[in-house]
């Protein structure tokens, strides 16, 4: 009987799998009766030995952080026959005395880090020194890489540091630790991380942080936030935090002093918030304007339930329209105006403006506030919100709320990071002028802007942020601070603060300083705040960034 094709075509199959067995088997067999251990050619690839961080400057290149080496003293304690004779050879370049080296030799059995840093002066002498006394097996000089920041304090919430081990801890150092210390590439002997250029302006930094430091001197307060942001483009110049550290001696610093308060701390905003309530109100259109507020004082509502609240002022302020809102800062008329508001359009009005809501800069700690919905609302609750109480902001918040009024409505994205660049100068990312939303009609942010220019004339509760030469826009605030543990304002802590915006027709920048507890001998924000922005825009027309409208330069 002839086989068919398709089953001698099977056949061949099994046979072809029954060869590969046999063959298979084998190898198996030689393997183990052999026994024996081949050498397989394996070559390392060649890792980069070295990581050098990249570089932060400021916007206009000039340094905020960077690499430095630095050498250490240990001791290999099995290698010393006598550790008296070492720790008095090393002493006079560590900056330690024999009998402090040899305790901390005692605490060790092998090696024990005597120095973590010399000064590079005592580095050659050390060494010299070492050979001398035949110290060279048991007396190591290592060398590291590590951070130094020149800039020192300015800004440095911002930067943060690095660890011993050049490992990014807090700010832009921790945020973009990778961008600035990869891991080592292939095929390279050094491997450079990218330099950051921050939107920080060193010149600006260093007028702010002046001022700052003045109001600390002469008020004392618990913290100060101060931030100058650029009008037209969201980015922030300058940045203080107080109380400050140095992050070249980070370890002699604690948590206080770490703190970046522009993003992390939230505070009730007080009476510089009626620039957005107003504006929400406008925009709102339900209000009545038209008709002017009479202030004698006080003002009295009745809530839901016919219970009675009443709002007071400093002093009565007489006949008052928006603009004189501003300039006097009446409680009464924004409360006035807030209750003809819609509830909900009142709060949506308020998330416009990103209250509630966290800005994202790329770096961590930053909160987004406490606005509460309508649902969670009291009685008065919408009445002090106008006016700035029953809310929690933090200062990049407010700063970058007043971009609506220097921008035709629109709020602008704030920005600290310039532009990232490798080590061969390839820009691989860059900030824009990035818009988050429409907010107000362009009349309306003119309006109120043209409202904050009242508060810097004679009368204004701003007077003291004028400076001649200069259309200075500008809101005061003197705010409660809630004590946490008493639930109340009894302790009488307020924070002072106001914000400026300069020129008025043009607007540049964005200024805005808050001191959280001032003791002196006056609390309010227009005595404490308002004269240290007047400070910072002389300092900004002595550096030729600002022409005042006479064309003089403000000394």
């Amino acid at each position: 009987m002839v086989s068919s094709p398709k089953r001698r075509f099977y056949r061949f199959f099994l046979l072809l799998i029954l060869i590969a067995q046999i063959l298979l088997l084998a190898r198996i067999a030689y393997i183990i009766v052999d026994g024996k251990e081949h050498d397989v050619a394996y070559i390392n690839p060649e890792i980069a030995s070295q990581v050098v961080r990249g570089t932060i400057f400021d916007r206009n290149g000039r340094i905020l952080a960077m690499e430095t080496p630095y050498w250490s003293c240990a001791f290999l304690l099995k290698n010393i026959p006598n550790l008296r004779l070492a720790a008095e050879v090393v002493s006079p370049y560590v900056g330690l005395a024999p009998e402090q080296i040899l305790s901390t030799c005692e605490r060790y059995t092998t090696y024990a880090l005597i120095q973590r840093k010399i000064g590079d002066a005592m580095v050659d002498p050390l060494r010299e020194a070492i050979r001398k006394a035949k110290l060279e097996n048991g007396i190591l000089l290592e060398k590291h890489y590590g951070r130094s920041y020149p800039a020192s304090f300015h800004g440095v919430q911002m930067v943060g540091f690095t660890n011993t081990d050049n490992r990014g801890i807090e700010g832009i150092e921790l945020a973009y630790d990778q961008e600035l210390s990869p891991y080592p590439n292939l095929g390279e002997t050094v491997t450079y991380g990218n330099d950051i250029y921050l939107t920080l302006d060193l010149d600006i930094q260093y007028l702010l942080d002046l001022q700052v430091q003045n109001i600390a001197d002469q008020h004392d307060p618990d913290y100060i936030m101060a931030v100058v942001m650029d009008a037209t483009s969201g980015d922030i110049l300058a940045s203080s935090s107080y109380p400050w550290y140095d992050p070249n001696r980070y370890n002699l610093s604690d948590a206080q002093q770490r703190q970046n308060r522009l993003l992390s701390y939230m505070y009730e905003p007080g009476s510089v918030f009626k620039i957005f309530s107003l504006a929400a109100c406008k925009e709102i259109g339900q209000a009545d304007f038209d008709e002017p507020f009479f202030c004698d004082g006080s003002y009295t509502f009745s809530m839901p339930g016919g219970q009675n609240v009443t709002i007071n002022c400093v002093s009565p302020h007489g006949e008052i329209d928006s603009a004189g809102m501003i300039k006097y800062s009446c409680n009464g008329a924004i409360v006035h105006w807030a209750l003809q508001t819609d509830d909900q359009r009142f709060y949506e009005m308020l998330r416009k403006f990103h209250f509630g809501q966290r800005w994202d800069i790329g770096l961590q700690g930053s909160i987004a506030g406490a606005l509460p919905a309508v649902s969670d609302w009291s009685g008065r609750t919408k009445a002090t919100l106008s006016f700035g109480q029953e809310l929690g902001v933090n200062a990049l918040q407010m700063v970058t709320a007043a971009t609506v009024f220097t921008n035709e409505g629109t709020l602008l994205k704030p920005n600290i990071i310039r532009r990232i660049v490798t080590h061969d100068g390839t820009v691989v990312a860059t900030s824009e002028r990035t818009e988050a939303e429409r907010v107000l009609a362009p009349e309306v942010a003119t309006e109120v802007l043209d409202a904050m220019v009242t508060a810097t004339e004679p009368g204004g509760t701003a007077i003291h942020a004028s400076v001649e030469g200069f259309t200075i826009a500008a809101k005061t605030g003197t705010a409660q601070i809630l004590n946490p543990e008493t639930n109340s304002y009894s302790d009488g802590s307020v924070l002072a603060s106001t914000l400026a915006i300069v020129p008025a027709q043009q607007p540049r920048y964005i200024i805005y300083v808050a001191a959280a507890h001032p003791k002196g001998d006056t609390i309010w924000g227009s005595n404490i705040a308002a004269p240290a922005i007047a400070n910072v825009i002389k300092g900004l027309a002595s550096q030729g960034k600002l022409t005042s409208v006479k064309a003089t330069v403000i000394q």
